[in-house]
């Protein structure tokens, strides 16, 4: 695990992956709020081009459940690779009372390919977040995915770190957004 980038609380660290081209990356930060206020941010898809970086768009394509969804995502990528899309199936389950968890994982089939963009195939993420006290949530967030394509592994591998820490420093001033200040989900005991 190497620390890339650090600002405040916030650290961005990479690792390599055995059997892969493509480092995983790991953020870790922490944010004052409810878990029900990271929730809803997260959930709310057709506004994460406002704060997750690089995101053209995002939509929901289908609620499995209250705290399971599955989205798609397409990703502006600079000249002169191609943009990249992606379908996540996301569940939220709380462990215990002071940790939630979200699991993300990549359903490439799950709608048809768009031309002109390429789909990834494989992408997995987590986020644990724990509730330390005065109002603050420690969030650890590991994410892994191979972004297909002609995009050499060392010019992504530069780039991990630009994403993460530009979402990652929105993601506090989101969350205090009068829409998700009140939130509350009845699968979350905050």
């Amino acid at each position: 695990l190497k620390l890339k980038k650090e600002a405040g609380d916030l650290k961005i660290y990479t690792a390599a992956i055995e059997n892969s081209d493509y480092n995983a990356v790991r953020v870790s930060c922490t944010v004052k709020g409810t878990f029900s206020q990271v929730i809803a941010v997260l959930f709310d898809i057709d506004r994460q081009k406002e704060w997750v970086f690089n995101d053209k768009s995002s939509k929901l394509l289908k609620r499995v459940q209250s705290n399971e969804l599955i989205y798609y995502s397409e990703v502006n990528v600079p000249w002169p690779c191609t943009n990249r899309d992606f379908i996540a199936h996301l569940k939220v389950d709380q462990p215990a009372a002071n940790t939630v968890t979200i699991i993300s994982h990549a359903e490439p089939a799950f709608i048809p390919e768009k031309s002109g963009i390429v789909r990834v195939k494989a992408s997995s993420a987590q986020w644990t977040m724990t509730a330390i006290g005065n109002g603050q949530i420690k969030i650890d967030y590991v994410v892994q995915f191979n972004p297909a394509g002609s995009v050499p592994a060392w010019l992504t591998n530069m780039f991990v770190t630009k994403g993460p820490y530009e979402t990652f420093s929105k993601l506090q001033n989101r969350m205090n957004m009068p829409a998700y200040k009140n939130a509350h989900f009845d699968f979350i005991k905050d």
